[in-house]
């Protein structure tokens, strides 16, 4: 392997924001503008070049790594699969018009997942055959953030974007933005984006910017917002798994402590007297020993003693035995064996319980089941496109309807669902009334800047983004 011309790598120019990339210009306030970097800086910012971001003077502590134009081949990969899995502090990635193929796309997939703390990937200016983006989104992906500009995905790319974000088998759950922009979607593209995001409980921030999006697909993104019909393939999958979790929760178990008399069986109503007692006095293991032994085969419970049934309670509540404590316990001490101790800790403290939205409270309407809408995503970027008052209109219908809900809920989550919307530079008029009104919900909704206008009109008219 020969390599006639190695880059130089620099530090990163501190003009340049944290994220990588360039705000929306509609989202600039003059203050921002003020203190963006010169001219010169921003044409050599363009300029083939390898930055990193340090948090220290240690080389091997970069924390962000940024190639621009630079082409990488199969030589520069494998220089990756050196280099990139050694940095531990690695947590953002930016390649930008780096023109990845698709076998260096897939090589160096699996690079970036040997990166236990990367979480930001960006790609723009990558447009790659098939569309193979998709990958980033797979079920066990650690990656958070995600930014595909400037690649032109069309329909065909969307539907397996919004396949990966959610199916009624599988979802998405590490994934928590995804910038889309300046790309060649369509309302059919909208809507199996849509359709992704009915099940997906991650996903709080999307753009959609610069594409070929009309009513019809503003309108599919907008009635996932509110609450809406399942399918049939959704109902099915929803008793499934009502089914299965009821089946669980009524299989005998020698470490399940039965919630009530019902559900106790009939074999231990002759010394429920005793269990209460040893409940209430917490006596019952006094006589046990505490020296660790090899784990007990299965007996029938009926065959134990008062003061055993007790100490399997015990085992079960603390984790000393056969509990989920012991096995993560287990697979850290394997995990520590091969370096990876930051990786497990690190999902033990940011990957929950999964729950499918699926078993969720559902109301039945003329026939219909309705599932609550999704009010995780709090923000949407639909600027330049070709909507129009039909897909505003939508979009209002959906705030008013995530309003009322969150004023009924008993939880008092009143900032719930969209925050943000902005749709400027479409092709609804300024005047209409849809937009004033979505104007005035999503201003005070918006806990970023309640003096930004959200909604903007058409091109063709005055437009203040900004006021004082």
């Amino acid at each position: 392997m020969e390599i006639l011309e190695m880059p130089i790598v620099s530090l990163r120019h501190p003009g340049i924001t944290a994220s990588g990339m360039f705000d929306e210009m509609e989202s600039l306030t003059p203050s921002d503008v003020s203190s963006a970097p010169p001219l010169k800086d921003q044409i050599s910012f363009f300029r083939p070049s390898v930055q990193l971001e340090l948090e220290n003077e240690d080389p091997k502590s970069a924390k962000a790594l940024y190639i621009r134009g630079w082409m990488i081949d199969t030589r520069y990969i494998f220089i990756f699969q050196k280099c990139l899995p050694a940095l531990s502090s690695l947590h953002s990635i930016n390649l930008w018009n780096v023109g990845l193929t698709g076998s260096t796309f897939a090589a160096l997939l699996v690079i970036l997942r040997q990166c236990y703390s990367l979480r930001s990937v960006v790609l723009d200016g990558n447009p790659i055959a098939g569309h193979p983006y998709y990958q980033l989104l797979s079920e066990d992906s650690p990656f958070q953030n995600l930014t595909l500009r400037n690649n032109k995905i069309d329909d065909a790319g969307a539907k397996l974007i919004g396949e990966a974000l959610s199916t009624i088998k599988k979802s998405n759950k590490t994934l928590m933005t995804l910038n889309l922009s300046f790309n060649h979607i369509t309302d059919v593209g909208a809507g199996y984006i849509a359709d992704g995001l009915r099940l997906n409980r991650t996903l709080v921030w999307l753009s959609l910017a610069s594409n070929q999006i009309g009513d019809q697909g503003a309108t599919k993104l907008a009635e996932v917002l509110a609450p809406f019909a399942l399918t049939h393939g959704e109902i099915v999958e929803r008793r499934i798994l009502l089914y299965n979790s009821q089946d669980r929760q009524n299989s005998p178990s020698l470490f399940r402590r039965p919630d009530s008399k019902s559900d106790r069986s009939a074999s231990q109503i002759g010394s429920n007297t005793a269990l209460d007692k040893l409940d209430k006095t917490g006596k019952g293991t006094k006589g046990t020993s505490k020296k660790k032994e090899k784990r007990d085969p299965v007996v029938p419970e009926k065959l134990l003693s008062n003061t055993q049934i007790q100490q399997k309670k015990d085992e079960a509540r603390t984790g000393r035995k056969g509990s989920l404590v012991t096995d993560v316990r287990l697979s850290r001490s394997k995990m520590s064996r091969l370096g990876k101790d930051k990786r497990v800790m690190t999902q033990e403290q940011e990957v929950p319980e999964f729950l499918n939205p699926l078993v969720d409270f559902v109301e039945h309407q003329n026939g219909d089941i309705y599932l609550s809408g999704n009010i995780t995503l709090m923000s949407i970027n639909l600027t330049r496109n070709k909507i129009t008052e039909v897909g505003l209109r939508a979009f209002h219908t959906a705030v008013q309807t995530q309003i009322q809900n969150a004023r009924l809920s008993s939880d008092g989550r009143a900032t719930s669902g969209l925050l943000r919307l902005a749709i400027s530079r479409n092709l609804f008029p300024g005047t209409c009334e849809t937009y004033t009104q979505l104007q005035k919900l999503m201003l005070a909704r918006d806990p970023v800047s309640r003096q930004r206008m959200v909604c903007s009109p058409s091109p063709g008219h005055h437009d203040p983004q900004t006021q004082s």
